[in-house]
């Protein structure tokens, strides 16, 4: 904060002043749920490798995290929460118990969550322990529990050795101790502690009986059983078989210890996934039907045809196919501000090729793309098995779809499409009729996919092989930066039309998923992911194991935007080995596995937000989105296996790094086995599709080129190749943070001992400033259905009725003679009436203004103030530009993050995923009259999201000048759509 006397004027007026009327409070900005954390203890704090793996095992020894590894019983959300010593929780929905156990000995009792030694392991859907004390001699109590598939229970079987004295066991079972679970109990997303044994044992109902030798404890639902032994026994041994042949589908043996524990544990947290019918959007906090994001690809990848079946049949019975589209673009609803598709029948949107969200149900409308995803997987697959009975009982639904997506996201035909929260990363996420890189790229696939299937199954194969085309070429000309190597992530259909070049990850893996380039394209789209995305590194014990990634760099913080999040992570790791950089992707890859699985706190977790996502810190277990990608990510990516049967061919394009000598792999389509046998490499492959696939090695020579090797079709084929020549891939710059020249974009300190000379503007001033979010904001618009900014100019799809309260009352009672310092430095700004010249592309205001200038200066100080969006993020959102008489010019860059803020809240800055310029602008709190350039600090906002500051913030820079030319002008150009860019006053130096 800056002292002076002026400064303690002000912050006294402006307590004054408070302490009478107030400002009113700032509305809280974003996702109320989905910007909770419950991890601010651990920001920052130093980790530890929680679990080994042994064998098949994750292992812990003494571990301290409870309840956070769930054993998934049958197809309902009925769980077992255990920990990393034996206490455990039951979760049925409303229904909740917490689970312990105390072992009498010798006339004494433990509780065995609390023994001196504990070695607890987790494999094949159970949690194993051993636990000793030192007051048991050389005994040991051996605990292993599973959760029935056939009935919603469990067992536990208990086995005591070396036990000198009688052993009896107590099951102490009682409520949990928050109740109020808000989803269903996940970690991070609900109270640390929840599952915990309630106040006072509330509810407590208990159980004892000999535990000499081997026993077992049982319960039906939330319900102790009294079962008999022999039938526990029974019950548990075939629960335990069962889960032995489910963990067992697919195998992975590597040198990589790490590696080798995820096969089995890949198809349980699957299976969790699964309800009978179809795929799910988690196994805890989001276990509900969801026809998009990436569970869908588990049927396939995993073996499973027959649910990969099961999942397209239902969701196809969700396609709307009795409503034409009878209303005309656009359809915004009124009722959420234009932000978004109004919910109607007879829409573009809501009507005939619409996939609704729940499945058998196409009578419901929702407000998220699904159809995207849901196709993308039916098409792989068709990769995997090329039936064509199920292609043409399928065709209706992929053609409908392809018209739905066309008419909505694309109705100019010019190639290029729309997104409309057609991926994970929907919230918040919007392109205002804008041409979007993923969607484009998804359509291609589409496309591409459904002309192949035409011809095979005797339909006009020419449309879809001509839009596909289109979108390609648009793709390349519009979309593809050829000088930068990467696509951009949106290109604007509103305003200036300009391209939007600090691509998300999501810009870049899905383009490369879908294969909408060239290899040399791929190739080098993976190096701006290099270069410009934030690399975190992952620390356990002082050890480095590499760098996750966010999804993006875009400020400020919004839920979905910018988060550490393993599902993006895993398909980027992806793209990389699609590109051929298998180094690259496997530390990628590897650097995830150890963030959630080993050094988190769930062993085994396919998780949904890291431990690293500055926001929310490790949030979800087990979500259905990470654990299809994770799937393809380890099956496709890292073994290579790509099957292609539309083309009657499986690629084998292993991503092993350089130092490995051998591999294996099992699953129930194919296994293969890889070997270094002198200067050779040899495979040795079964494969078990349903129709036999002609086997094609495909061996990565470096820099996106590949050589392949093409095998046969028979069962089982030995293919040995020379070992060929690589490229050296570069190294990943891990220090990715691009700031500008501070003293270009404004951020000088003033110079407060020379003269200054305050510009009269009063007369270009057309609003005040708290009208910037009282206003409608309705025109221009896209001429189509979109996702959009709402009309009063902040919040977005997601939160539509948001909205953020400019006060300058207490600004405007600190202003002195018509005068207000700002970090010493004077400016004009009047006491009452309009005070801010607003420009913007919105046709409320001017999209520029020119203020006559005189005379020379070495500086133009600028107060300043206006809106931007995450959206805007990384661009220049206008330009500030100094006229010279002579007919040349200065130009200061207005950019968000690195000096051009949002009014009404503060920027979230931790140097990784959040970066900006230092310093950071001057900034005026217009509802105290305080100057800082850290709010964050000197109001003590601890907040990610939002970040509220009183009253809303101008902001000061200091423009350079040729002191030696005499000015003409000072104008103000509003480039970006969305934002609101305004002139408060000017003053020379």
């Amino acid at each position: 904060m800056i002292a002076n006397n002026r400064t303690l004027r002000t912050a006294t007026l402006a307590a004054l002043f408070l302490a009478a009327v107030g400002v009113p409070a700032q509305k809280r900005i974003g996702d109320f749920i989905e910007s909770r954390s419950y991890n601010d203890d651990k920001r920052g704090t130093e980790r530890s490798l929680q679990y080994r793996p042994d064998g098949r095992d994750f292992v812990s020894v003494n571990g301290k995290n409870e309840y956070t590894r769930a054993l998934y019983g049958g197809y309902t959300d009925y769980r077992i929460e255990t920990s990393d010593r034996p206490i455990f929780a039951i979760y049925k929905k409303r229904n909740y118990r917490n689970v312990r156990f105390r072992a009498i000995y010798d006339g004494r009792e433990y509780p065995l969550e609390a023994t001196e030694w504990c070695e607890a392991r987790y494999s094949e859907g159970s949690r194993r322990y051993v636990v000793k004390d030192k007051s048991w001699g050389n005994a040991a109590l051996y605990i292993d529990v599973v959760a029935l598939v056939d009935s919603e229970g469990a067992v536990w079987q208990f086995r005591a050795e070396g036990f000198a004295k009688p052993l009896k066991v107590k099951a102490l079972v009682c409520n949990i101790a928050d109740r109020r679970l808000r989803r269903n109990g996940d970690m991070g997303a609900d109270k640390p502690g929840c599952f915990a044994p309630a106040p006072n044992d509330d509810g407590l109902v208990t159980a004892e009986w000999d535990a000499s030798g081997e026993s077992y404890f049982t319960v039906s639902g939330v319900e102790i059983a009294k079962m008999p032994a022999a039938e526990a026994a029974k019950q548990f041994g075939a629960t335990k078989e069962r889960n032995r042949l489910m963990a067992a589908r697919v195998e992975f043996n590597t040198p990589d210890p790490f590696i080798n524990t995820l096969g089995g544990a890949l198809v349980m947290a699957a299976d969790g996934d699964w309800d009978g019918q179809t795929w799910l959007h988690g196994c805890i906090g989001w276990r509900m039907p969801l026809a998009g994001w990436r569970a869908g690809f588990l049927g396939d990848v995993l073996g499973w045809n027959d649910r990969a079946v099961s999942h397209f049949d239902a969701y196809a019975k969700s396609q709307v196919t009795n409503v034409p589209p009878t209303i005309p673009h656009p359809s915004q609803d009124p009722g959420k501000n234009l932000a978004r598709a109004e919910k109607k029948w007879g829409t573009q949107m809501y009507s005939n090729g619409y996939i609704c969200r729940n499945p058998e149900r196409n009578d419901q409308m929702h407000h998220y793309d699904m159809n995207l995803n849901y196709i993308d997987e039916l098409l792989w697959h068709f990769s995997y098995d090329a039936d064509t009975a199920y292609m043409r009982k399928m065709w209706p639904v992929i053609k409908l779809h392809l018209e739905w997506e066309k008419r909505n996201f694309d109705p100019d035909n010019d190639g290029l499409y729309d997104a409309y929260c057609c991926i994970w990363a929907s919230d918040a996420l919007y392109y205002n009729g804008g041409s979007a890189t993923h969607s484009s790229a998804y359509n291609y696939r589409g496309n591409l996919l459904a002309a192949r299937i035409a011809e095979i199954i005797g339909e006009d194969a020419e449309p879809y092989r001509a839009e596909a085309e289109r979108i390609l070429k648009a793709m390349n000309e519009r979309l593809w930066l050829a000088d930068k190597g990467h696509w951009v992530e949106y290109e604007d259909r509103m305003g200036l039309g300009r391209k939007h070049e600090s691509a998300a990850v999501w810009s870049i893996y899905t383009p490369i998923d879908c294969g909408a380039g060239s290899p040399e394209q791929f190739y080098r789209a993976t190096r701006y992911v290099d270069r410009n995305i934030p690399h975190i590194p992952v620390i356990a014990d002082g050890k480095l194991y590499g760098s996750t990634i966010s999804t993006s760099n875009w400020l400020p913080y919004s839920w979905s935007i910018n988060n550490v999040a393993a599902a993006e992570v895993m398909h980027t790791a992806l793209a990389y080995y699609e590109a051929g950089r298998n180094e690259a992707a496997f530390m990628l890859m590897k650097a995830n596995i150890m963030d959630q699985m080993y050094i988190g706190q769930s062993p085994a977790n396919f998780g949904q937000i890291s431990f690293y996502d500055a926001a929310r810190g490790e949030c979800y277990r087990d979500f259905g989105d990470c654990i299809g990608i994770s799937a393809r990510t380890l099956l496709q990516g890292l073994f290579g296996i790509v099957p292609d049967a539309l083309n009657g061919r499986c690629f084998i394009r292993p991503g092993f790094p350089q130092s490995w000598d051998s591999a294996s792999v099992r699953t129930p389509y194919m296994e293969y086995s890889f070997k270094r046998s002198g200067d050779s490499l040899v495979y040795d492959i079964t494969q078990n599709f349903t129709r036999p696939l002609r086997i094609v090695v495909r061996q990565n020579i470096g820099g996106g080129k590949y050589k392949e090797i093409t095998g046969t079709a028979e069962k089982h084929q030995v293919i040995k190749t020379p070992i060929p020549a690589m490229l050296i891939e570069p190294a990943i710059d891990e220090n990715v943070q691009h700031t500008v020249d501070p003293v270009a974009y404004g951020l000088a300190e003033p110079d407060t001992s020379g003269k200054f000379r305050k510009v009269n503007i009063d007369k270009f001033f057309n609003s005040e400033v708290d009208d910037i979010y009282k206003n409608k904001y309705l025109s221009p618009r896209p001429p189509y259905t979109s996702l959009e900014l709402p009309t009063q100019g902040v919040g977005e799809w997601c939160h539509p009725d948001m909205t953020a309260d400019v006060n300058d009352s207490v600004f405007r009672t600190l202003i002195a003679d018509g005068e207000f310092s700002v970090a010493g430095v004077p400016f004009r700004t009047p006491a009452e009436g309009h005070n801010i010249a607003y420009t913007s592309l919105w046709d409320n205001y001017p999209d520029s203004i020119e203020i006559p200038l005189k005379g020379k200066a070495a500086s133009a100080y600028l107060l300043m103030a206006g809106s931007t969006n995450h959206m805007q993020s990384r661009i220049d959102n206008a330009l500030v530009i100094a006229e010279y008489k002579d007919g040349t010019s200065d130009t200061l860059h207005l950019v968000n993050p690195d000096n051009w803020c949002p009014i009404e809240q503060d920027y979230f800055v931790d140097g990784k995923a959040f970066y900006t310029t230092a310093p950071r602008p001057y900034r005026v709190a217009l509802g105290t009259g305080m100057v800082s350039r850290d709010f964050g600090a000197e109001l003590n906002i601890k907040e990610v999201y939002g970040r509220p500051i009183p009253g809303g913030a101008a902001q000061m820079l200091r423009m350079p000048l040729d002191g030696q030319k005499k000015l003409k002008s000072i104008k103000l150009r509003t480039l970006s759509n969305d934002v609101v860019v305004g002139l408060m006053g000017v003053t020379l130096q």
